[in-house]
């Protein structure tokens, strides 16, 4: 699991006879000479002539191995003229505008906004209050009102 084995997972070498240089200890050219005489032997080819699949086990273990693969075991060539050409790929702009390009900011670091930005920002405007609902607000100076102290 995961758990035990932080990080990602290890994944085996990729070049061409990668198993010669991780195990040296071990016997491995009487094996690689045991497979390359295998492959030449006739009842190999006709085997492979009529069993592609046997070729597509092969090359991965001949390339692990360090075998050059004989021409009978190669995947075959397409003609170029066969091949479709691929459709181009649509390319990434050089660089992303930034969202804050559309607002000015100003040198202290405050942004002045346009009435249409605000209005994309904040949503429409409240609608209008009931005059019920407002707050009282006294039409007298309440401070020539206020009576002092003893």
């Amino acid at each position: 699991p995961a758990a035990y084995f932080p990080g990602p997972p290890p994944t085996l070498p990729r070049s061409f006879g990668w198993v010669r240089r991780v195990v040296p200890h071990c016997n491995t050219n009487s094996y690689i000479s045991q497979i390359e005489h295998l492959l030449t032997l006739a009842e190999t080819t006709e085997l492979i002539a009529t069993h592609p699949a046997t070729a597509r086990a092969l090359r991965p273990l001949c390339h692990m191995l360090g075998i050059r693969l004989p021409d009978y075991l190669k995947r075959p060539r397409k003609h170029p003229s066969a091949t479709k050409p691929r459709p181009k790929r649509p390319r990434k702009p050089k660089r992303q505008p930034s969202f804050m390009d559309q607002y000015k900011i100003n040198p202290d670091g405050s942004i002045d906004f346009t009435p249409e930005q605000l209005r994309d920002i904040l949503g429409p405007p409240p609608p209008p209050v009931p005059p019920w609902h407002q707050p009282f607000i006294p039409s007298f100076n309440v401070k020539k009102l206020w009576r002092k102290g003893p």
